[in-house]
């Protein structure tokens, strides 16, 4: 990334020194802040590591379903 600063020639070097150090500060605060929040948001985007339990759920009343799962879901032949 590159940024380009126009500055008057009056201005003191020490003042520029100063100001480019506060600019150098606040994009670091900004790109920590931004790697903290999108590894949140990835976090919160994931059903594995943050499961909905509030998502509707059905009963089938199978009661083989989760040994037979294959045959009710994709037709294959019981075991």
């Amino acid at each position: 990334m590159q940024i380009t600063i126009n500055v008057p020639d009056t201005l003191p070097q020490e003042r520029l020194k100063q100001r480019i150090k506060e600019l150098e500060q606040s994009l670091i605060n900004e790109a920590r802040f931004f790697a903290v929040f999108s590894k949140q948001q990835a976090v919160m985007d994931d059903p594995w590591t943050n499961p909905d339990i509030s998502l509707p759920s059905t009963d089938t009343e199978i009661k083989d379903f989760a040994v037979n799962h294959d045959h009710y879901l994709y037709g294959v032949d019981k075991p």
